[in-house]
């Protein structure tokens, strides 16, 4: 088995996933860290925020961790301000009720760590993702679902969620929590690693 190239400072199932696909090697990491939103902040300064400050979190911890890290945060943004993941299924049907019909969309912000020049670049992407109009029964279907555990804005786009959305403009899998095509290219640049 090949040496990690990096690390994936995540215990995120999804950006897991998404990673593997790329072929490249690297190992999940551990980083327990609470995320703390702040009254009307944007949601373009959150999720850079929040993806700058879970890696400085693991770097805090690792201080002698040789390998590159990532982290990142996906968020969605409706008129600007976030909609974090919903608390109960009370907050996600509300969710539902102020997208329906309405354009919103995903930020995905990601940070990458080179401990050899001790540098951070980071990026952030944002994809348009228009839900289908109001419909008490189909939204209810999908609440019924559960999938807007542990989900930003309550749905996941890569499971049942995918009923929900009419349009979308961009990236696919920066909604469900990478934009695996943009961190490829960080990647590939910042590690020096040889395009297939």
């Amino acid at each position: 088995m090949p040496a990690p190239l990096f690390l994936l400072a995540s215990s995120s199932p999804r950006r897991r996933l998404l990673l593997e696909a790329l072929g490249l090697p690297f190992e999940v990491a551990a980083n327990p860290w609470e995320e703390h939103s702040r009254p009307k902040e944007r949601a373009r300064t959150q999720v850079r925020r929040l993806a700058r400050e879970k890696l400085l979190h693991f770097l805090s911890l690792h201080p002698e961790n040789p390998l590159p890290v990532l982290t990142a945060d996906t968020l969605l943004s409706f008129h600007g301000y976030p909609l974090n993941k919903p608390v109960d299924a009370d907050q996600a049907w509300e969710f539902y009720r102020q997208l329906a019909g309405r354009r919103h969309y995903v930020l995905t912000s990601f940070a990458l760590y080179h401990p050899e020049n001790r540098t951070i670049r980071q990026r952030t992407v944002s994809t348009t993702v228009d839900f289908v109009a109001w419909n008490q029964e189909l939204y209810r279907h999908y609440l019924q679902c559960e999938e807007w555990r542990d989900a930003a804005g309550g749905y996941k786009i890569q499971e049942t969620g995918s009923i929900l959305v009419k349009r979308l403009g961009g990236s696919w899998s920066n909604v469900v929590g990478l934009p695996i095509a943009e961190v490829y290219g960080m990647i590939v640049q910042t590690l020096r690693v040889p395009r297939a």
